[in-house]
């Protein structure tokens, strides 16, 4: 195996387990912080957002991830439609979420909405992404699956969704060994800080 692989391998074991390592009062915690970061960059005083947004997509957390649940809960609050990630023939579909949902398991055990109708990606304004490890360069270091890097291959950066990055502090890094086919993300938040890439 080449080494620059081997090195992601072992990255994400190591950022891996430094989330999972994080308590549940730790997790509560940058939730919450998550949604405050959140709303003072890409809210107004209102905590409208700056820009029109519509149409969201998340995802539910797993493996220590950081949860945008808060997140989810003020979109909902705000007439913001929000979306989750659905695998199909590798790549990801985006359905609604609801607190009509109707769920299903995919084939990592991970829930996600039993439905046939999607939204288009490009239909969405923002994607949030959970991931491994990231920099401050736009890389995003993910579980490995390709699924997001094949969903928006070849998207520019200037085009619709915006895709922004969720983290734990603890999982950036000064600099990701980056492949050929890894999509860029516009943005990073943490319970501490927003980075714009």
């Amino acid at each position: 195996m080449p080494s620059h692989l081997n090195s992601r391998q072992t990255l994400r074991r190591q950022l891996r387990q430094a989330r999972r390592d994080l308590s549940v009062d730790e997790q509560q915690t940058a939730a919450e912080n998550l949604l405050t970061c959140f709303q003072q960059h890409f809210l107004g005083v209102d905590h409208s957002p700056k820009t029109p947004i519509n149409n969201v997509a998340l995802y539910l957390a797993n493996d220590g991830e950081i949860s945008p649940h808060l997140l989810c809960e003020h979109f909902w609050q705000k007439g913001i439609n929000t979306y989750l990630p659905v695998i199909q023939n590798k790549q990801l579909a985006f359905a609604l979420y609801s607190e009509e949902t109707i769920w299903q398991e995919n084939i990592y055990g991970i829930k996600e909405p039993m439905t046939k109708e999607y939204l288009p990606k490009e239909a969405l304004d923002i994607v949030l992404l959970p991931l491994v490890g990231f920099d401050t360069e736009g890389g995003r270091l993910g579980m490995g699956g390709g699924f997001y890097d094949r969903t928006f291959e070849g998207k520019k950066t200037t085009e619709a969704p915006l895709l922004i990055g969720l983290a734990h502090d603890c999982q950036q890094v000064k600099s990701l060994p980056v492949e050929g086919w890894d999509v860029p993300l516009q943005a990073f938040i943490t319970p501490t800080q927003v980075i714009k890439a």
